[in-house]
């Protein structure tokens, strides 16, 4: 399932490292996200997906992937689902940081 994190952490760790660790964090979320879900926009692979963290689409992508993924996983615990797709596509646009924190904070939940 997922592992749980302190949305504190990842944020300042992202700042501190200049993004680096948020490349990290994006790599390991996909991937518990995929094994999670195993749902993807055009059933892409976490390495693909990962691949375009790199360029401007990567973010949207993930944003729509993290919320098909995280209601899947609500519904395996039989909780109903949540559309956060508008919210979660504006912050990768304009804040990605807050995106970041919005998902692992909802993972979190989830792993409980």
């Amino acid at each position: 399932m997922f592992k749980k994190r302190s949305v504190a952490t990842v944020i300042i760790l992202s700042i501190v490292t200049c993004g680096i660790y948020s490349l990290y964090w994006f790599w390991v979320a996909i991937n518990e996200l995929d094994s999670v879900g195993h749902k993807s926009i055009g059933n892409l692979s976490p390495i693909i997906q990962f691949i375009l963290m790199f360029f401007y689409v990567g973010g949207i992508f993930f944003a729509l992937n993290a919320n098909d993924n995280l209601n899947e996983a609500r519904a395996q615990k039989g909780l109903p689902a949540v559309d956060n797709k508008i919210l979660y596509l504006i912050f990768a646009i304009i804040f990605p940081l807050v995106l970041i924190a919005l998902v692992q904070n909802e993972m979190n939940t989830l792993a409980e």
